[in-house]
């Protein structure tokens, strides 16, 4: 049966500490270190799920980890826990959905002794919550709720990895359309359940941002760019709406998919791979420089600032559609200025005024998803124009030909309904499903919850370890003395932390460790491959490509990835 919720997963400062360069051992609270994946649950020798990405500590602490010399400050909105979202994607294009909250935690008794580091020290640490299912309102929800219950509430009735590993094990996925799931974090009743698989593909995130951030001219401007697969980089000094928005504009291309790189939260030290030559969507946090990178034709919106830039022209949408487009966008937006328009022609605004009233919601998502649907099916009625013929070279539109047919997904296609109903002169909003049914209910109980401990409640000062194993703690251990004994050499070298490290850092990684720094080591060789290849197919004719410099770099950095040429 597959779950709501796949691991839970803490990530932080670990027994072996490296800064982001890979150099051993601390060096100080000015610099930053890696993450790694502290605790999680169900462990690593399970076999119901695959394992978490390699990459996902990496991910959740885009900046790495900072010590600090003090914790929570109330006083201090730095020092308040962030709340954000992030999507990974696997080599298949499948994604992975992580809730994330991230904080200052107390270091560690024996990490602190083994490194030396001040006593009363915190650093950085993240809990997660993975899924497959793009369900991030509950699960925001449910894991603002284990971090309550550790450190906002009175207490849990059962241990708090008791709670985390019920939640995990007992929360069945929803059917779509069909049922909702009710299932309770002690005394906090959560809910979750997923629209018809007729209708618009799921996307339980608010749209809000997307036209609060951007107005009307940029939001189309960033939806053409995306169409027409630029590369496009998102700056947000928030991690949340980095995540947000990338979500919000790929929902907004429906019935076509991103076919390319999508990162929409860039861990820092990935920076470089902003130069890449091939179309990727990409967030990037305002605080990292870019300065010495090229950045021609990257398509850089910025979010704080209503500002998108770039050296190559996007081209226009077309008329009369752009009119359409930008006018219905506008309705949704200010349906008090359109209704006052409309009554000065003679027109009636109930209906608007209406809209108007109501605080943005989930009909209004479901509004402005509709308008971009609409959109497109009256842009693809013709193709007579530039940007139409760029988008039908772009692998987004190829893949939704070969999804298309002979396939089930042909049968359900909103795109060809609504062309289908607006030809007959229906009611457009018809070939949504009916979501007038009532979905069944099922109950998810915790028999433990009241009864462990006769009424005991279970507090913390800081995240809780899970129970380790004798073979984890006594790896521990020798981590942290091979560590504590080696710290008076590496403090006699008076060198940057960058040539402390030793000839054998790199096979003292952890396995996951090994694991992160493949998949970025294959990142970094896919980049340049395709640049390769844009070189290679650009070399004159009078050029043999066989015995070219680009065609012997491929065929080493493919030879590097253990790949083979298909004739």
């Amino acid at each position: 049966m597959a779950r709501v919720f796949e691991y839970f997963v803490v990530c932080g400062i670990g027994p072996e500490i490296r800064t982001l360069d890979g150099s051993k051992g601390y060096h100080g609270p000015e610099y930053y270190y890696l993450s790694s994946v502290l605790d999680q649950f169900p462990p690593l020798n399970h076999s119901l799920y695959t394992p978490p990405p390699p990459q996902l500590s990496t991910c959740v602490l885009p900046a790495g980890v900072q010590f600090y010399s003090s914790g929570f400050d109330s006083d201090d909105p730095s020092t308040f826990p962030r709340t954000y979202p992030i999507v990974l994607t696997e080599g298949d294009g499948s994604k992975i959905y992580v809730s994330c909250i991230s904080f200052r935690d107390p270091v560690s008794e024996d990490i602190a002794e083994a490194y030396r580091i001040p006593a009363n020290s915190f650093a950085d640490k993240c809990i997660c919550l993975v899924s497959r299912s793009p369900s991030f309102r509950i699960l925001r929800n449910a894991l603002e709720e284990i971090y309550s219950l550790c450190f906002l509430s009175d207490g849990s009735s059962k241990p708090l990895w008791d709670v985390i590993s019920h939640l995990v094990s007992n929360v069945p996925l929803p059917t779509p359309g069909k049922n909702r799931v009710l299932f309770a974090i002690e005394n906090c009743l959560l809910s979750v359940e997923a629209p018809p698989k007729e209708g618009l593909p799921h996307a339980d995130i608010s749209f809000q941002p997307l036209v609060q951030l951007l107005d009307v001219d940029n939001l189309i401007t960033l939806f053409t760019a995306v169409l027409l697969e630029r590369r496009i980089l998102l700056r947000s000094n928030k991690y949340s709406l980095l995540t947000l928005v990338s979500e919000a504009i790929c929902h907004l291309i429906y019935p076509f998919r991103w076919q390319h790189v999508y990162i929409p939260l860039l861990f820092f030290s990935g920076v470089d791979y902003i130069d890449a030559p091939t179309p990727y969507m990409m967030g990037l946090h305002s605080g990292v420089d870019t300065s010495n990178l090229a950045m021609d034709g990257v398509v850089v919106v910025d979010l704080e600032y209503n500002r998108i830039c770039t050296t190559e022209e996007i081209p226009p949408i077309p008329e009369p559609e752009l009119s359409s487009l930008r006018g219905d966008i506008l309705k949704l937006l200010y349906p008090n200025v359109v209704g006052i328009d409309r009554m000065n022609a003679g027109g009636s605004s109930e209906h608007y005024s209406k809209v108007c009233s109501k605080p943005w919601g989930e009909e209004h998502d479901l509004q402005l998803r509709f308008i971009f649907l609409k959109f497109l099916a009256s842009i693809l009625g013709g193709y007579r124009n530039f940007i139409i013929t760029q988008f039908l070279d772009s692998q987004g539109f190829l893949d939704y030909l070969e999804r298309g047919l002979g396939s089930d997904e042909n049968n359900s296609n909103l795109l060809d309904k609504l062309q289908d109903a607006i030809g007959r002169g229906q009611n457009p909003t018809s070939i949504l499903p009916s979501s007038s049914a009532e979905p069944e209910v099922i109950t998810i109980s915790d028999p433990d919850i009241g009864t462990s401990g006769l009424g005991a409640k279970y507090t913390y000062d800081r995240f809780p370890s899970n129970v380790r194993t004798e073979e984890q703690e006594e790896k521990r251990r020798q981590i942290l003395a091979s560590a504590s004994g080696s710290f008076e050499y590496s403090g006699k070298l008076n060198s940057p932390p960058s040539m402390l490290v030793s000839k054998d850092s790199k096979d003292s990684l952890s396995p996951i460790e090994r694991a992160a720094e493949r998949e970025r080591m294959v990142l970094d060789i896919k980049v340049k491959l395709q640049g390769l290849w844009l070189r290679l197919l650009k070399l004159g004719a009078t050029d043999d490509p066989l015995s070219s410099f680009e065609y012997g770099t491929i065929l080493g950095l493919r030879a590097k990835l253990g790949l083979t040429f298909i004739d």
